[in-house]
């Protein structure tokens, strides 16, 4: 008799083995931690840059890599996900979210070369490590970049594996998409190219056997009949490695080309479509892209940290990495390191995956605080992602030791059960503080100091209610740190707006599709009041009191643009309330 399809999806369906089933569970959970409430933060300043940026590509069509607001493929993704379900705080961090929740699935990758409760570990701490949750809810592209080059590397385990050419061109493509994320994907390269090195040295070190790392490399040189195959076999590996560079350039080409509704201007559609007007498009692009990986890889920028030279400032961004680390990923770090030292000490065949996993989050603790100039705990996704491996094979390990002390060692049962419950409270408490109940708070190391310490979108709802009929301008910025002393000629609106004290408003004032203004001083604002009419007018808290004698009625709140300073006072027109 057979099974009814409701009974076959409860057990997991015909195709899906145990580990994977339970792989996937994880992964729902991670689905679910990064969805509740996830438009409850309001909008850091990265997230209303990018985000007012997409709205813009949205509307005008038009779009150019702008290296400031780094890799462009949020914008293309996110402009199809403004177009169909609207443009808000959830709509807006919906894809980083749901690339953090798929991230899970990538340690089936490396289930070849770990036990299964490894790669249930590995699941578990991308899934509800409290850093990554953190910044899988952040419209930001620092979580996508980790998890392309994560599942890239995954995917070329899978082609020594099972000598498959197709998992080389998908860590092709997944390679390419990292490079669209963001600009520092050229550092994954990197740090692929000396983890390699190290684990070539120590299986050249330690080759498993009498035969010394000299000898174990000359056998497996290539002898004369195996050199005529691979020489047979060259067009077949030639024409691979011209897919491969096809779809990196193709990948690439398509996220960063210019787009333009012009048919007459340079763009990606009028390069595809014409022929001759491809290499126009093509070198505009490489022009872009090589402009902008020359800003961020050009050279030393300030040292940041307010320190004086670059020394001092790499130690103040290395200890507020690790001051990050401590409160937010502790489990995580402190297993990888017993995970990893039990990998290359305790086993006679140490894991080459486990180490190169080590090698390339160690290496990332301390290279990425170098090259930064203003710091984010984000610069910590980099580190943690890779570090999954062996701090899976850590928890296992700690998971094993309990199991196997519950009936023998009252002790060691005792120690190793203590312990996961400090990995498990330590998780639960970072989760529900750090990421939902203090998600903006100053004395939390995961805020950056751009994100705005307190909710000011209630002021804004005025704008739902009444921009559409309102004439006049509807926001109204009044005071010189807001204001340019000269508008940009183009950019981000309204062009008054000095951005770098302002955003993310520029943000929520184009997803109300209101209208907006500037004006440095009280004294202008009061012709510009009494002709405008706004229905909401923002300030330097400073000019609360001059303001509200020309805004008799309006309601008043205040909040912080920045985790701390930085008090804006919002005055929101109610249906009664008078200017001028």
């Amino acid at each position: 008799m057979s099974r009814s399809p409701l009974a076959a999806l409860e057990e997991g369906g015909p195709d899906l083995d145990a580990l994977t089933r339970r792989v996937i569970a994880v992964a729902l959970v991670a689905l679910a931690l990064r969805l509740v409430l996830l438009g409850d933060r309001v909008a850091h300043f990265d997230e209303g840059r990018v985000g007012w940026w997409t709205l813009h590509f949205l509307d005008t069509g038009q779009f150019e890599y702008r290296f400031i607001i780094h890799g462009p493929l949020v914008q293309h993704v996110n402009r199809v996900v403004f177009a169909v379900f609207g443009a808000n705080d959830v709509t807006l961090r919906l894809f980083v979210a749901l690339v953090g929740a798929a991230l899970p699935l990538a340690a089936l990758l490396f289930r070849e070369h770990l036990r299964d409760d490894e790669v249930i570990g590995v699941a578990a701490f991308l899934a509800a490590n409290p850093l990554l949750v953190y910044y899988s809810r952040f419209f930001r592209s620092t979580l996508l970049v980790a998890a392309f080059s994560f599942v890239a590397f995954g995917l070329l385990v899978r082609a020594v594996d099972e000598r498959s050419v197709r998992y080389v061109h998908g860590a092709v493509v997944f390679v390419a998409l990292a490079f669209t994320a963001k600009e520092n994907a050229a550092v994954y390269v990197l740090c692929w190219l000396g983890a390699t090195a190290l684990v070539v040295d120590h299986r050249l070190f330690r080759t498993g056997s009498d035969e010394s790392g000299v000898e174990w490399l000359r056998e497996r040189v290539p002898d004369r009949e195996t050199v005529a195959t691979y020489r047979a076999r060259l067009p077949r590996y030639l024409g691979h490695l011209g897919i491969a560079a096809v779809s990196f350039f193709a990948v690439t080409l398509y996220f960063y080309a210019p787009r333009s509704p012009d048919p007459n201007l340079v763009g990606f559609w009028q390069g595809v479509t014409n022929p001759t007007a491809f290499p126009a498009m093509v070198g505009r692009t490489v022009e872009n892209v090589v402009t902008g990986y020359e800003h961020w890889f050009g050279g030393s920028t300030d040292p940041g940290c307010r320190k004086d030279n670059l020394v001092d400032g790499y130690l103040c961004y290395l200890g507020r990495s690790l001051e990050s680390l401590s409160g937010y990923a502790l489990p995580l770090v402190v297993l990888s390191v017993a995970g990893f030292l039990a990998e290359r000490w305790a086993r006679s065949r140490p894991r080459l995956v486990v180490l190169f996993a080590g090698y390339w989050g160690f290496v990332s603790v301390l290279g990425y605080p170098l090259g930064t100039d203003i710091y984010g705990a984000w610069i910590m996704v980099n580190a943690v992602v890779p570090l999954a491996i062996p701090a899976g094979v850590g928890l296992a390990m700690v998971v094993r030791w309990t199991g196997d002390a519950l009936h023998a060692d009252a002790v060691r049962f005792g120690l190793a059960a203590f312990v996961l419950f400090l990995v498990v409270g330590q998780v639960a408490f970072a989760l529900s503080t750090g990421v939902y109940l203090d998600h903006s708070g100053e004395d939390n190391t995961l805020v950056q100091y751009a994100q705005p310490a307190d909710d000011f979108r209630p002021a804004l709802d005025v704008l739902d209610e009444r921009a559409e009929s309102h004439e006049g301008t509807d926001v109204l910025l009044v005071g010189s740190p807001y204001v340019r002393d000269t508008p940009r000629r183009g950019g981000i609106e309204p062009r008054c707006s000095a951005i770098s004290d302002t955003l993310p408003l520029q943000w929520y004032i184009e997803t109300h599709d209101a209208t907006a203004d500037c004006t440095a001083n009280v004294t202008r604002a009061e012709a510009e009041i009494a002709a405008a009419d706004p229905l909401v007018v923002v300030a330097p808290t400073r000019l609360t009191s001059q303001l509200a004698e020309l805004l008799p009625g309006y309601t008043r709140r205040t909040g912080g643009l920045r985790t701390y300073g930085s008090q804006a006072v919002f005055f929101s027109k109610t249906a009664n309330a008078t200017a001028g």
